[in-house]
């Protein structure tokens, strides 16, 4: 066995610079997830609890494009004489292929091309692979960024690999070890997540793995009862497979024969100490993955045959190659249960992946539940629950272990929270089993602001043009914060109440958010505090304040310090049916901003009012790098476009019978169809 740094070439869009404006989590902590009548009150509990949308610390990642260039990205590869694991440390960890080296078999999906696309929680996300997610749904915060990675040696001298961070939307530490010990056939993966605060975080685990969809892949998993999305209602249904009420007369065991991209969960009971999922193919290979109880739920993701999802498929690789579907395995009966992870604990869970020939005539025979109970005896023959826990009993005694060789650099987080606690809670060292890289005060760092308040007591004061290094709005450092400003007027200054703003209105204290925004600005005036102000009056609902504020900040002088906020403000005049003045802006802005994909798209909203023909020809001709999945802004516009067409043909006002007429006749091109259920 052995680990090796390497590097891969790949065709793609890389990612560019971050979105420097502070996104605030959604002011609705829990979200509301419409069920049917079919759906059970026993698994109503904790559903939509805490879901709702959290970013900040992190910043969006939405600043990429669809210009490809030949990239090398980093890898780490672990192998035995058997299988070879390629990861991607510079994303998330991803393992981008897993390959049987005796047939060249890749289990996974693997994407030949690296391109970006606007489905995870800040954004950015890329297909293939299995990526392992923490912390908030929707993928997770490093599902686009660096971990860090050493090697260890097990307590026979086998070499394995150690991913690990600290995550600061919840202050936990995780870490993955794989282990592929010689002679082995399978891919150990072992998790532990570490909440050593003094409080409850919610928790949210799921590992997606990304395996190709064929005609006939079919999958399997350990019960037949699940939660199916009901597109009908954007919500959740209850049903038994291998059919469902939303597909009547298929069996959608079979990905393919969803019209619609779908997803179900399965419920596994309780009892069962080893839950599984597997695909098995039409030329007999079985891919399959086991875990410990606590990792209880599986769920399959899809596409569909619908037009919009084969759209994402070819959208997110190259046409006729970026055809998957996802098996995924959390903590949680659904994405949108949530769940609380108890003060001072510890949970993990060991994951095991591999490959196998399996009998097709068995596999898929037309009754589902027979042919899964011969794929569930298999997965037994395979890996045992005895197995599992011995894997995961051996796995679990080296994860305290120190790393030896540090192979790759994550964030400077961990790092700075550790020095955090040296100074100011000596008796809590971070966990055993971490190695975070020594920090520096180097002005290039991205924490060095925090530094300097950790070390001197004193927020510097910064250059209000400047994009600012980072967001914070741990607890702990809002009363390092708070106390410098009431040790010393000298250390009063905009820089640091606009960060304590920040903090404070991510934490629901809004009134004192804006007092503090407010006296930012009356000690030194700045465009990003105007922004935060504006945001504050717009959920508020008061649209004019909004405006005002973004006028102040524009004003300044006479521009915006960064393209987010001028995609901002152009937002703010369309939504107050301000056209002329959003399309005069328009006009004003660098070539830069203004051939951006999102400003394009909305102020194409002011160009459909004031008739700009040209433009919006070229607008939908165009394509776009950041639509999100479902996204209709572009749809709806391109129907309008149409309708007023009708509506002028015919020398008759715009109404809705002309939208109608439009939505009938004239599809949306291919090209800007993000739907992924039909015309919603």
């Amino acid at each position: 066995m052995s680990i090796k740094l390497s590097t891969l070439q790949l065709p793609g869009a890389p990612l560019e610079s971050q979105n420097p404006l502070p996104m605030f989590r959604s002011r609705k902590r829990d979200r509301e997830v419409p069920v049917n009548s079919s759906y059970p009150d026993r698994l109503r509990p904790m559903l939509g609890y805490e879901t709702g949308e959290r970013f900040l610390p992190y910043r969006m990642q939405d600043r990429y494009s669809r210009k490809r260039m030949e990239m090398s990205l980093d890898t780490i590869i672990l192998e035995n004489e058997l299988l070879e694991a390629v990861f991607m440390p510079q994303y998330g960890g991803r393992l981008y292929s897993l390959i049987d080296k005796r047939t060249n078999r890749n289990l996974l999906y693997t994407n030949p091309v690296f391109q970006p696309g606007n489905l995870a929680i800040l954004n950015a996300w890329f297909s293939g692979g299995i990526e392992w997610n923490i912390g908030q749904v929707g993928h997770a915060f490093t599902t686009t960024a660096p971990l860090h990675a050493a090697m260890l040696k097990d307590n026979d001298g086998n070499e394995f690999l150690r991913f690990y961070e600290y995550e600061r939307c919840k202050n936990v530490f995780w870490h993955i070890d794989f282990h592929l010990p010689a002679g082995s056939d399978k891919l150990i993966a072992y998790v532990r997540i570490i909440n050593d605060n003094d409080h409850s975080v919610p928790m949210y685990w799921w590992t997606n793995t990304a395996v190709e969809e064929t005609e006939k892949a079919r999958v399997f998993s350990t019960t037949d009862e699940v939660i199916f999305f009901d597109q009908r209602i954007k919500g959740f249904g209850h049903g038994v497979l291998p059919e469902l009420a939303t597909v009547p007369g298929e069996d959608v065991s079979y990905p393919i024969n969803f019209p619609f991209s779908n997803e179900f969960f399965f419920q596994t009971v309780a009892e069962n100490k080893a839950p599984w999922e597997a695909v098995a193919y039409e030329d007999g290979k079985l891919f399959y993955e086991r875990s410990t109880s606590l990792l209880r739920y599986r769920k399959m993701f899809c596409w569909g045959h619908h037009p919009g999802g084969r759209r994402w498929c070819d959208f997110l690789s190259d046409p006729g190659k970026g055809n998957y579907i996802e098996i995924q395995a959390g903590l949680a009966p659904t994405q949108l249960h949530g769940l609380d992870m108890p003060a001072h604990s510890e949970w993990d869970f060991t994951q095991i992946f591999g490959l196998s020939d399996v009998n097709t005539m068995q596999s898929h025979q037309k009754d589902w539940r027979k042919a899964n109970e011969y794929i569930m005896d298999c997965v037994d023959k395979l890996i045992t629950e005895a197995d599992v826990y011995n894997l995961h009993e051996t796995a679990r005694s080296e994860a305290t272990k120190a790393p030896i060789e540090k192979l790759y650099d994550g964030s400077e987080w961990g790092g700075l929270e550790e020095a955090r606690r040296s100074k100011h809670e000596q008796q809590r060292n971070i966990p055993a089993g971490f190695n975070f890289s020594l920090l520096s005060a180097d002005a290039a760092s991205k924490s060095v602001e925090w530094i300097q308040l950790l070390e001197n007591g004193t927020f510097p004061v910064g250059d209000v043009n400047a994009v600012p290094p980072a967001w914070m709005v741990q607890r702990e450092w809002l009363e390092l914060l708070e106390t410098s400003l009431r040790s010393s007027e000298s250390n009063k200054n905009w820089n640091a109440y606009m960060h304590l703003g920040v903090m404070l209105y991510e934490l629901g204290k809004e009134d004192e958010a804006m007092e503090a925004w407010k006296t930012s600005i009356q000690l030194q005036p700045s465009a990003w505090v105007y922004r935060n102000l504006a945001v504050a009056m717009t959920l508020k609902e008061d649209n004019t304040a909004a405006l005002g504020y973004m006028d102040q900040a524009f004003q300044l002088s006479q521009s915006f310090p960064d393209r987010a906020l001028a995609e901002e403000y152009l937002k703010m005049l369309i939504d107050s049916e301000r056209y002329k003045e959003a399309w005069s802006f328009f006009h004003t802005l660098p070539e830069e901003y203004a051939t951006n994909d999102r400003i394009l798209i909305i102020v194409g909203a002011a160009a459909l009012e004031l008739d700009k023909e040209e433009f919006l020809s070229e607008l939908f001709q165009k394509e776009f790098a950041v639509v999100r999945e479902g996204e209709m802004l572009i749809i709806n516009l391109w129907y309008k476009y149409n309708a007023k067409k009708l509506a002028a043909q015919r020398d008759e006002a715009l109404d809705d019978s002309h939208i109608v007429q439009a939505r009938k006749n004239f599809p949306p091109p291919n090209h800007i169809d993000f739907r992924i259920v039909g015309d919603e």
